[in-house]
């Protein structure tokens, strides 16, 4: 087996800086190269897109080159200078941006679905049931997915694309700080379109050789905790799946997930998890079908004080954990009634101790 890989001189450790692509610059076969192969020379469209490239909280904003027709990108950081001060070439990062564009494409649409009261008002107006217009903020993108959209930044080029080969999407443009699209998410438009898609299907084989070229991808350039999200979340991978597949070290998922190595095997109780130690004081509970979240602190002050009030959850397993911004412990064994019930209790609390003010010593 043979492929490319840049390797560092006795190197001290791995760990991948967090960047966010600001904009997205195609050059030709030519730039391209040459930005590849003589890498410290100043490089004219560096010195026209400065402002995109900066240091900023730890994090590294940079400009994406790529070149026409190919799959390879490289990301920039000039820190104000003509040349590429810090740079990363990243294999197939089309790709990988395509596939981002497509995950975008999907969250529009499903906002589009979603919010599609005012669209069908729209839609009987004009006796066009199930169609309509939507229209979803750059904010939102970038806070759900971590796209920073904009107008001219060469991703929102991509993203229009990837819209306008919808077949359920009619027209979609940029305005006011939104990505607006026409929508027909009707039965009749649906059938016929997958009847189009799948025209020239993929077989099973080639199926799998895309995943496991997508899943080795993310494996290359993720580090743990943005590779635990991006299987997890992303690619719909369950946490047992993660740990058979080796994808990641029990103790990468635990220290992503903030909760001791025991706990990833999905059999613990609630009761287990109260009484265990290295879990995370930001842990929050849920199960499908809830809405919200029940932080773990709050229920542990709840049965410190009394656990009859908790009694029809101590029996709930963990059998996931997500990770967002805090780790969420999806159960199993528990009505989402129960927890909403949880969250009441909790609020109340919560209002009678603000209510009463702090306590003299």
């Amino acid at each position: 087996m043979r492929f490319k890989a840049i390797f560092l001189y006795k190197p001290s450790n791995f760990k991948m800086d967090d960047c966010q692509i600001e904009k997205v610059v195609e050059l030709s076969r030519e730039e391209f190269w040459s930005l590849k192969t003589a890498a410290r020379e100043e490089q004219p469209f560096i010195s026209e897109n400065k402002d995109c490239m900066f240091s900023k909280d730890d994090v590294m904003h940079c400009l994406l080159a790529l070149g026409k027709e190919g799959r390879d990108g490289i990301l920039v950081q000039s820190s104000g200078f003509d040349d590429p001060r810090y740079a990363a070439y990243i294999p197939r990062m089309r790709d990988i941006l395509n596939a981002e564009m497509e995950r975008a494409a999907d969250f529009i649409l499903r906002q589009c679905a979603e919010n599609k009261g005012a669209g069908s008002w729209q839609a009987q107006f004009n006796n066009r049931p199930a169609c309509g217009s939507c229209c979803v903020p750059f904010e939102e993108l970038e806070r759900h997915l971590g796209l920073t959209i904009r107008e001219g930044n060469g991703l929102d080029a991509m993203l229009l694309d990837a819209l306008r080969r919808r077949p359920e999407v009619s027209a979609a443009e940029l305005s006011d700080g939104c990505v607006s699209s026409d929508y027909d998410l009707s039965p009749q438009k649906d059938t016929a379109a997958r009847k189009k898609k799948l025209s020239a299907p993929f077989t099973t084989k080639r199926k799998v050789q895309i995943f496991e070229n997508a899943i080795s991808t993310v494996c290359e350039i993720f580090d743990y905790d943005d590779l635990y999200n991006m299987l997890h979340n992303s690619f719909g991978l369950t946490l047992q799946e993660i740990r058979a597949h080796n994808y990641m070290s029990d103790r990468e998922i635990a220290e992503t997930c903030g909760v001791p190595e025991e706990l990833l095997d999905c059999d613990m109780t609630v009761r287990d998890v109260l009484q265990m130690e290295g879990v995370s004081s930001s842990a929050v509970l849920t199960c499908d079908g809830f809405d919200h979240l029940v932080p773990l602190e709050g229920l542990k002050r709840l049965a410190a004080d009394d656990q009859k009030e908790i009694a029809a959850l101590l029996d709930a397993r963990v059998a996931d954990i997500r990770v967002d911004d805090d780790p969420e412990l999806v159960l199993e064994g528990v009505d989402a009634a129960e927890l909403e019930r949880l969250c009441d209790v909790l609020e109340a609390q919560t209002q009678t101790g603000q209510a009463m003010g702090p306590t003299m010593g």
